[in-house]
């Protein structure tokens, strides 16, 4: 009786530590979270807080670029009790330029300089001529002559040399006024949406390593209700989640993506999508049928040369020429070549600004 109470207090006693062990709170999701942002070299930085509320992580704060954005919202979805991430973190804000303000006022039309003022020659009088008061006989030459003297003597007519003002110039005609800028609206992309894209950049196992970034644009246009959102062209960017190379025996050749952001209307926008995944043919079984047939090829010419013990040298010499032959080919590397056409699906809503004015001009 006595080691039946004692059996069945162990047991509760298990019980009571398994459910406390399996309970977990929200803070202590949230500090989890939190450690493992400080432990990442991306996120140790940035000022993001974390809240969870029955297992919905909320990160807010403001990162510096799209990959720490990335990097936290990852962080966040893989931490045991997280059951879905409001992502409310921003990206720092570009400075707006100033517009130019249009040209108001018109020239100043200039005066035209005053007219100079001439004084007009004063007229010589001709002064009456003494012999006139008195006859005197003339020849009919002299005669002929006094009037062509007399009209010497009026003075010409005054002529004015002055330059003509110049004429007034035309005002500058206003400038035109700014257009108006384009509506703007908002639209949320939900999760599910297939994404399909082509790749700009290729992907191979044996060069590149997690967590670089690929270049690919969209193939197909995201729409909303039937409305295209998103025109296919738009730039999208990619990520290497894992890449693991063949060995030069055993093993696969393997690459897994995911979308990482979207570039549309000069902003980004980070996703999350499911893995893409290609992987290589395993090289086990070919690596031992090459080995083996090397092994049984040398042991058959070691028997004919030197009997059982020549059959045992020269099977191993074989096995290792076989070996050496793998190895030089090493495993089959698995390519993503540029232009390959990919799938995905987004796991979490995304909002989006855009003008349909840019759209159509798009085209």
């Amino acid at each position: 009786m006595r080691k039946l109470v004692i059996a069945v207090a162990a047991v509760g006693v298990m019980g009571l530590a398994l459910g406390c062990s399996k309970a977990r709170t929200d803070e202590s999701i949230a500090t989890e979270i939190k450690a493992s942002m400080f432990s990442d070299a991306q996120t140790k930085s940035a000022n993001i807080s974390v809240a969870v509320n029955h297992g919905t992580a909320t990160l807010t704060g403001q990162v510096p670029d799209a990959n720490t954005r990335y990097e936290a919202f990852k962080i966040a979805k893989e931490t045991s009790g997280v059951v879905t991430v409001e992502d409310q973190m921003s990206l720092p804000q570009a400075p707006v330029k100033a517009a130019a303000r249009p040209v108001e006022d018109a020239a100043p039309i200039s005066k035209p300089a005053r007219e100079p003022k001439y004084e007009s020659r004063p007229k010589r009088q001709v002064a009456s001529s003494p012999a006139a008061d008195y006859p005197v006989r003339t020849l009919a030459g002299a005669q002929n002559s006094a009037p062509q003297q007399a009209a010497a003597s009026q003075p010409g007519p005054v002529v004015n040399d002055a330059p003509a003002p110049a004429a007034a110039p035309d005002p500058a005609p206003p400038a035109p006024a700014a257009p108006a800028p384009p509506p703007v609206r908002q639209v949320s992309i939900s999760a599910g949406t297939p994404i399909h894209i082509q790749m700009i950049d290729s992907v191979d196992s044996a060069t590149n390593h997690a967590g670089d970034l690929f270049r690919a644009s969209l193939a197909l246009p995201i729409a909303v209700d039937g409305e295209t959102i998103v025109p296919a062209g738009a730039d999208v960017f990619v990520k290497l989640t894992n890449a693991s190379s063949a060995g030069r025996m055993t093993g696969r050749s393997q690459l897994t993506l995911q979308l990482a952001r979207l570039d549309f209307q000069g902003k980004s926008y980070t996703l999350a999508s499911d893995d893409f995944q290609e992987t290589g043919k395993s090289r086990g079984k070919r690596t031992a049928e090459t080995v083996g047939v090397g092994a049984g090829v040398g042991a058959i010419i070691g028997g004919i040369i030197g009997g059982g013990k020549g059959a045992a040298i020269g099977a191993g010499v074989g096995g290792g020429g076989g070996a050496a032959a793998e190895a030089a080919t090493k495993g089959q590397q698995v390519r993503i070549q540029a232009e390959a056409k990919l799938d995905f699906n987004l796991q979490q809503t995304v909002t989006v600004s855009y003008s349909p004015d840019q759209n159509n001009s798009r085209r």
